[in-house]
């Protein structure tokens, strides 16, 4: 399962991704520990993410999530760790 919450909405329709799209996106990866440790974050890193829709990332779920996004949306997700 996967949980969305949209904490700024976006512009737009949702996108319709085709292979071979890039997508550029900056995220912030947290245990569901009582302090909501920081495992990864590439605003501090300084570089956004960039995956290639299509290309077998190694995190398939990206994919997922961004695909349920429009432009300029900030949302935070709560995946099962399957």
């Amino acid at each position: 399962g996967i949980k969305k919450t949209i904490l700024h909405g976006g512009t737009g329709d949702l996108p319709k991704f085709i292979t071979g799209t890039k997508v550029t996106f900056h995220f912030r990866t947290q245990l569901c520990d009582d302090e909501r440790t920081v495992i990864d974050d590439s605003k501090k890193v300084g570089t956004p993410m960039e995956i290639v829709i299509g290309n077998m990332f190694k995190l398939d779920i990206w994919e997922t999530l961004l695909s349920s996004m429009r432009t300029g949306e900030v949302a935070e997700f709560w995946c099962d760790t399957i």
